[in-house]
């Protein structure tokens, strides 16, 4: 019998870093192309960083304490399968009411996940999440009172069953 074999470095690092390999090579190809530009464009993306990175750090920062201060049993009892459909009302909720970037909705969903939140719940968030409920003020301001509102309850009407179906296929796949 021979041991198990270990998956190739290369494989595995362009699985998990395949975004930052291909922005690089994307650079590198700009950098042949046009210098100016490129310069011009790795500018932008490192104001564009500094302006977002101690706010990701500080999400990061709520990740942990969220893992460490909120117990599994709790989530799994408000938002996993024990929780039923008050977990997916309280995920409509939670959608409605936050606000902010994907880049700090999806690392606190993730943290959540992992301490028993149930898919249905993750996918309700995200799809409530496209109303938000500090922001319909503008929204009606902007596109009227017609359009927000159907948009709104349209969205939050077919939130739940959206996540239900995520949830369905995620729970078929292997792995």
């Amino acid at each position: 019998m021979s041991a198990p074999r270990s998956p190739n470095i290369l494989w595995v690092l362009l699985r998990s870093q395949w975004l930052l390999l291909v922005t690089l090579v994307l650079y590198a190809w700009a950098f042949c192309a046009a210098p100016g530009k490129a310069l011009q464009a790795l500018g932008i993306g490192a104001e564009t960083f500094a302006s977002v990175a101690l706010l990701i750090v500080a999400v990061m920062g709520l990740v942990g304490l969220t893992q460490v201060w909120i117990s599994r049993d709790t989530v799994a009892r408000l938002l996993g399968r024990e929780g039923g459909s008050r977990a997916l009302l309280i995920a409509v909720a939670a959608g409605t009411l936050l606000i902010g970037p994907a880049y700090i909705i999806f690392p606190l969903l993730m943290s959540i996940r992992k301490q028993g939140a149930r898919w249905a719940v993750i996918v309700t968030v995200l799809a409530a999440y496209a109303v938000k409920i500090p922001m319909i003020p503008l929204e009606i301001g902007l596109l009227g009172w017609d359009f927000s509102l159907t948009r709104s309850l349209l969205t939050l009407l077919f939130a739940i069953p959206t996540g239900l179906a995520v949830e369905a296929i995620m729970e078929r796949r292997p792995g």
